[in-house]
């Protein structure tokens, strides 16, 4: 997550060339590897035992190690171990920058600080875009009085990193009344809240979550690849559904709806998120009522 912000940050500014932001992805996704192969080869898990986290991981919110030490398969100290081994993102960032010769340690410290001074982020969301922490930094992103906006943001986002992909940013989103779109896969929920979630696209960038979910590729736009993107939107309403019950807050989930050449309205404004994956541009749609 930090190297798609600061990356940005340094290609806008021409600091580096997108030659160099790829080859430091290479490296990113080189030294960094899951949780659960880098366990299978540590020998503390089996492929079975990882097999089973990553389908409950599709039922619950929870992290990878959380669950592990749930299920009693791991102890907390393994999980820090296996952390250790995965290696820092923000740290691998750097050092990706540093290797290649693309900046000077100095370098890349001014332009921390340019970065930071420049989007007016505070110390605590600087720290959250460096661990990657999704709930510190949403403030920073999601201005909405009623805090459900980002928990079901929040949510949406950390399941985009566990079944998607983790190269994600995000910009400041705001609330309108309509969107005009070219694909869109929309959800309605209905019960004691009403609202919809869903993902919306004006070109083929949509498929970068279709194919990430589906773990596929999609040659086109098409009925198939919006199907995968609405079983993603299932998965976190689901999730979202879940978590609200436990609350004795009741929503059923309607069929979600695959849209073309459409125009996203809604009678009461509904929340927009600017959210790149991989730098492809999606928004994140989502309208919660006041019920």
């Amino acid at each position: 997550m930090f190297s798609q912000f600061f990356g940005n940050y340094l290609l806008e500014n021409k600091k580096i060339t997108a030659e160099q932001f790829s080859s430091c992805m290479k490296y990113i996704m080189t030294n960094r590897v899951k949780l659960g192969l880098i366990a299978e080869n540590e020998g503390l898990l089996t492929g079975k035992q990882a097999t089973e986290l990553n389908q409950l991981q599709m039922q619950t919110d929870k992290r990878f190690g959380d669950l592990a030490v749930e299920k009693g398969y791991l102890t907390e100290s393994d999980v820090s171990y296996l952390l250790g081994l995965q290696g820092n993102p923000y740290l691998i960032f750097i050092q990706a920058l540093e290797e290649n010769g693309y900046l000077s340690r100095t370098e890349i410290e001014g332009c921390l600080t340019s970065f930071q001074k420049d989007y007016g982020y505070s110390n605590t969301v600087m720290a959250a875009i460096r661990d990657g922490n999704i709930e510190q930094m949403l403030p920073a992103f999601v201005e909405a009085e009623d805090t459900r906006y980002r928990d079901l943001i929040g949510l949406t986002l950390r399941n985009i990193v566990r079944f998607v992909s983790s190269y994600i940013r995000i910009e400041k989103g705001s609330f309108v009344t309509s969107l005009p779109a070219k694909y869109a896969a929309l959800q309605h929920t209905h019960g004691d809240t009403d609202g919809f979630l869903g993902f919306s696209c004006d070109n083929e960038d949509i498929l970068v979550i279709a194919d990430g979910y589906a773990k596929e590729t999609f040659d086109t736009v098409d009925e198939d690849a919006l199907d995968s993107v609405c079983e993603f939107t299932n998965c976190v309403n689901g999730l979202y559904a879940a978590e609200l019950s436990y609350r004795d807050i009741n929503i059923d989930m309607l069929p979600p709806e695959i849209l073309f050449d459409t125009t996203i309205s809604n009678d009461n404004k509904f929340f927009v998120l600017p959210l790149y994956i991989e730098e492809k541009k999606i928004n994140l749609v989502i309208y919660i009522d006041n019920n």
